[in-house]
């Protein structure tokens, strides 16, 4: 892929902007990325008993954020959002914490902005996959991001109008083609992620511990 002008470059990735110092910040660290499907925060605390609390970098994808107990990264494709969210994390643990907000639009309260890389992925949960990827970690398990349509942990039941790569109703056609695509072009991507369920764990393998 095409790097002219590019500030940095790393994992087959490159892009513009301040983000060149968490190229490999976390290399070799083990990472969870929480998606907001049902059963996430019980895969989350599976994958929670292999390893060490100060050993394991966490990241979220949208609303799932404001709920878990610690949260290192917290990442969206919808940066207007993040900012309630931010409020109702507050509102639950009044902890200080050292959470770094990533998104793909300049806003205040977003410490890194990440329109400028290509492809960036058409989920949340994958986008989050991706900057884990980049910062180094190894392994990255996907937790409540299967990759179905799984209703989210906060709904009655699954969305009609959205399959998340499944196709339903034309929407997402080209979601699960993308991922395919991305972890084909870069197979040392694909080797690092693990999944607690769906889809996901079926293409990049089922996690079962270290």
């Amino acid at each position: 892929m095409g790097t002219y002008g590019s500030q940095w470059e790393a994992h087959g990735y490159s892009g513009a902007g301040q983000l060149s110092d968490l190229v490999d910040s976390v290399k070799g660290r083990p990472a969870v990325v929480c998606g907001n499907a049902d059963g996430v925060f019980s895969e989350l605390l599976q994958v929670q008993s292999h390893f060490q609390p100060q050993d394991l970098v966490i990241f979220a994808a949208n609303d799932v954020g404001m709920y878990l107990p610690k949260l290192d990264h917290w990442c969206t494709l919808h940066s207007d959002n993040l900012a309630a969210w931010k409020q109702v994390r507050w509102l639950n643990s009044h902890v200080k914490e050292d959470t770094r907000y990533h998104a793909i639009d300049e806003r205040a309260y977003i410490d890194y902005v990440w329109n400028s890389v290509r492809p960036l992925f058409a989920l949340s949960g994958y986008f989050a996959m991706q900057i884990a990827y980049i910062m180094g970690c190894d392994p990255i398990i996907l937790c409540g991001c299967p990759g179905t349509q799984t209703r989210r942990f906060f709904e009655g039941q699954a969305r009609s109008d959205f399959g998340y790569g499944m196709g339903v109703g034309g929407t997402d056609d080209g979601v699960r083609q993308q991922v395919e695509h991305e972890m084909k072009r870069l197979p040392e991507f694909k080797s690092k992620v693990k999944s607690m369920s769906g889809w996901t764990a079926d293409f990049f393998g089922r996690f079962g511990g270290m």
